[in-house]
C-alpha cells in the first residue's frame, strides 16, 4: 500500500509548485505514505450450498478502492480455490497485488474458495456430470456475488486437483469465465486435452496451463510432456507456462505472474497514448478539444470488449501530466470524470478546489466542503487525516467562508 501511494504521490508533485493549497498537499503526502486508508477489505461471505447440502464460506478480498467507487466502477473478478491453503493462497494474492501495483493487471474482486475435500470435490468423472462445485461457483456463489457489482470478466485459478476442476468448469462454462490458469493439472488430462482440441468454436487462447520441473514436479510433467507430443496443435493454441526449476507446490506463485499479466496483456498501456509527455514531462502532443480528449479516455476504457473505467491512478496521472503543461481545464475535467467513477474518494475534490478557486470560488467552496466531509465519514482514522482537515478549515477562514 505505500509504494501505492508513492506512485500517487508523484503525480502531485508536478503540480506542488503552485502555492494556493500547497500546505494540504504537503501534509498529505507527509502522512499517507504511513497511513492505511488504502488497506484491502475481505468480507467473510457464509451460505447454505443446496448443491453441498451445508453451509460453506467464502471470503471475498475487496479492492484497496473499492469504497470510493459508483456502481459504474465493475471489478473483474478471479476465483481461487484451495483456499484452504494459506501456502498457496496468500503468495498467489501477493502476486495479484504486485501485478496491480505495477498495473501489469486490474484492480479485481478476488474470491477465495476453501475446500472441505478437495480430491472428492474437485474428481472428474466425466465432462458431462454435474459436481457440486462447479454449481456451487457459476450459480450459488455467482448470485451472491451480484451485491458488490462485479463485471462480467471472470478468471478461474486452481492447482493440481483443483487445477484439473478448472479445467472441466471452463470446458463446460465457457460463457461464463473468460479464462482459466490451472497450475500443474494432472487428473483426467487426457480427457480434457482430447476435448479442448475437438472443440472448434472454443477460443483456446482463453486457456492457461502451467507445469513443474521434470525432476521436482515428476508425474505432472511427465503426463504434460507426453500430452503436448500427442496433441501439438492444442498446446500451441494455449498460454503455457513451465517452471523448470520449480517443485511442485511452488509452480502456481510462479506461473501465475506471467500467466496472469499475458491474460490481461494491453491493460498497462491503454492509456498511453492520452496526454503522451516527454521525459520532462511536456506534452508531445497538442491535445484535441476536451469532450475530444474525454471520448479518447472513454474509448481506451477496456479490457479486452469489457468495459473498465479509469482507475484512481488513471485519473490522477493523466490530470497530472494536463496540470503541468498548464490545461488546468483540462486537468479539472478529468478530475471530474474521476468524481463520477469515484464520488467517495476525497483527494479528487482536493484538486478541483484548487483548480477552480480562482475562477470560481463558490465551486471551489463546494468541493473543498465535499473533501473535509468525505475526511470526517468516509477514510479511517489514519495518521495525518486530522492535519488535512485542519489545514482544509484554515483554508476556508482564509477565504472568508
Amino acid at each position: 500500500m505505500i509504494n501505492r501511494k508513492l506512485t500517487h504521490i508523484n503525480s502531485y508533485l508536478t503540480v506542488i509548485k503552485r502555492n494556493t493549497l500547497m500546505k494540504i498537499l504537503t501534509i498529505l503526502i507527509l502522512f499517507t505514505i504511513s497511513s492505511l486508508t488504502y488497506g484491502q477489505e475481505i468480507d467473510t461471505l457464509s451460505f447454505y450450498s443446496v448443491a453441498f447440502k451445508e453451509e460453506r464460506t467464502v471470503y471475498i478480498h475487496k479492492p484497496e478502492f473499492y469504497k470510493y467507487k459508483s456502481d459504474s466502477v465493475k471489478f473483474p473478478v478471479i476465483y481461487l480455490l484451495d483456499g484452504q491453503h494459506k501456502w498457496f493462497v496468500n503468495p498467489t494474492i501477493s502476486d495479484i497485488e504486485y501485478l496491480r501495483f505495477t498495473k501489469e493487471i486490474p484492480s479485481s474482486i478476488i474470491v477465495v474458495i476453501p475446500l472441505r475435500d478437495r480430491v472428492k470435490e474437485c474428481a472428474i468423472a466425466d465432462l458431462k456430470t454435474e459436481l457440486p462445485l462447479d454449481r456451487f461457483i457459476t450459480q450459488e456463489l455467482d448470485k451472491k456475488l451480484k451485491k458488490y457489482n462485479p463485471s462480467d470478466y471472470k478468471i478461474l485459478i486452481g492447482h493440481s486437483f483443483s487445477a484439473s476442476f478448472s479445467l472441466y468448469s471452463f470446458y463446460n462454462h465457457r460463457d461464463y469465465y473468460t479464462a482459466v490458469i490451472a497450475n500443474s493439472p494432472y487428473d483426467k488430462m487426457e480427457m480434457l486435452v482430447e476435448a479442448f482440441e475437438q472443440s472448434r468454436e472454443l477460443d483456446k487462447s482463453r486457456i492457461s496451463i502451467s507445469i513443474g520441473s521434470i525432476n521436482k514436479d515428476v508425474y505432472h510433467r511427465k503426463k504434460y510432456d507426453v500430452l503436448k507430443s500427442q496433441y501439438p496443435s492444442f498446446f500451441k493454441s494455449i498460454n503455457t507456462f513451465e517452471a523448470d526449476y520449480s517443485a511442485h507446490n511452488a509452480v502456481p506463485i510462479t506461473a501465475v505472474p506471467t500467466l496472469l499479466t499475458k491474460i490481461f496483456e494491453g491493460y498497462r498501456s491503454r492509456y498511453n497514448k492520452i496526454a503522451e509527455v516527454d521525459m520532462e514531462y511536456n506534452l508531445i502532443h497538442k491535445p484535441s478539444s476536451m469532450s475530444e480528449e474525454l471520448n479518447k479516455i472513454k474509448s481506451a476504457s477496456k479490457i479486452g470488449s469489457y468495459y473498465y473505467p479509469p482507475e484512481i491512478s488513471d485519473i490522477n496521472g493523466i490530470a497530472s501530466r494536463y496540470w503541468n503543461n498548464n490545461l488546468e481545464d483540462y486537468a479539472a475535467k478529468v478530475y471530474k470524470l474521476g468524481v463520477k467513477y469515484y464520488p467517495a474518494y476525497y483527494e479528487f475534490y482536493l484538486s478541483l478546489y484548487e483548480l477552480t478557486l480562482n475562477n470560481n470560488k463558490a465551486t471551489s467552496k463546494e468541493y473543498l466542503e465535499k473533501a473535509e466531509l468525505l475526511l470526517t465519514t468516509i477514510e479511517n482514522n489514519w495518521e495525518g487525516k486530522s492535519e488535512i482537515i485542519e489545514e482544509i478549515r484554515t483554508e476556508k477562514i482564509k477565504n472568508g467562508w
